[in-house]
């Protein structure tokens, strides 16, 4: 597959809190390298309001014969085992990503806690809830690695090849890293973004980057933490210097939105949404990153890929 580029990037910081105050959002276009952090309607992004934001752009974009990389920040899907299938085998009939983000929301349902997509109400479902580690001591079932379906391939690949070691998600113990929820939440938000682009835009890598009419905008897993060591190293960024001096080892630099410049300081989900922007317009080049080592076409319609994630030694 050849290496893809785009005509923008977008990287989203995401969260599974409700409120939903850790989002951020970021762009930047090649044909300048400006980073802008994206305002939100408010103080703080909603989860709707932050798909409804990528439709509109991806669809301005779309009316201009343009494309847009959108990388989020949380799980596409959750793990899938050979025999078993999703959630320890409790859900027949759930074969890919797609048919387990219909689960999801039939799980969460309609109410109260549902709302702005939060995906905690589908955690007391019970063809969910029994797969979650959610307190206490490790589960008798949940083996030392975190292995045995309690983590994708991806994340796996991840460990091994030194990229990181990305919280199964399942595990809603590690109170700091609540990837589960925020996952889920975006699995619901994700249905709902693709319901309204349709053939507009692939889920990679469920979905090739072609699409009926040709070549079509994309959304990706990311997983910040891949770009910022590459960058800066482990810490989070949260100000104007340190984002300044990372941006450039990508080959971007800071701008302005709507006038407004980024600030001296701001929080590490604003500095992460910069930094994917920044790492994805940087990497989209590569083929090693469309074509990993170990993907294959089973994974990736069930199971989904971190982008960046080459599956080689120290490649990212």
């Amino acid at each position: 597959m050849a290496a893809a580029v785009f005509d923008e990037y977008i990287g989203i910081d995401w969260t599974g809190a409700l409120p939903a105050r850790g989002i951020a959002i970021a762009r930047v276009r090649p044909v300048d390298g400006v980073v802008h952090l994206v305002p939100p309607p408010a103080r703080h992004w909603t989860r709707r309001q932050a798909m409804d934001w990528v439709a509109g752009r991806l669809a301005a974009l779309h009316g201009n014969g343009a494309r847009a990389l959108v990388g989020i920040d949380c799980g596409f899907s959750l793990p899938y085992v050979a025999g078993d299938g999703y959630l320890d085998g409790r859900v027949a009939g759930v074969n890919d990503l797609f048919s387990l983000w219909d689960l999801v929301e039939d799980a969460a349902g309609d109410g109260p806690m549902a709302l702005d997509f939060c995906g905690t109400p589908a955690l007391s479902d019970p063809r969910l809830h029994p797969s979650f580690w959610a307190a206490g001591k490790r589960p008798a079932h949940w083996t030392d690695a975190e292995g045995g379906g309690k983590r994708r391939l991806v994340e796996l690949v991840a460990a091994r090849t030194g990229v990181g070691n990305p919280v199964s998600v399942f595990n809603l113990a590690a109170a700091s890293k609540q990837v589960g929820k925020a996952s889920l939440a975006g699995m619901r938000s994700l249905r709902h973004l693709k319901a309204r682009l349709d053939n507009a835009l692939a889920v990679w890598p469920a979905e090739a980057l072609e699409g009926p009419a040709g070549p079509r905008s994309a959304v990706v897993e990311i997983y910040p933490t891949l770009f910022r060591r590459r960058a800066h190293g482990l810490a989070k960024i949260r100000d104007r210097a340190a984002m300044a001096a990372a941006l450039a080892r990508m080959g971007c630099h800071m701008g302005s939105h709507a006038g407004t410049d980024v600030p001296t300081v701001f929080d590490d989900h604003a500095g992460d949404a910069m930094i994917a922007a920044a790492g994805m317009m940087r990497w989209a080049s590569r083929d090693d990153v469309w074509t990993p080592k170990g993907l294959d076409t089973g994974t990736a319609r069930r199971e989904g890929w971190i982008f960046g994630v080459t599956g080689v030694e120290g490649g990212g």
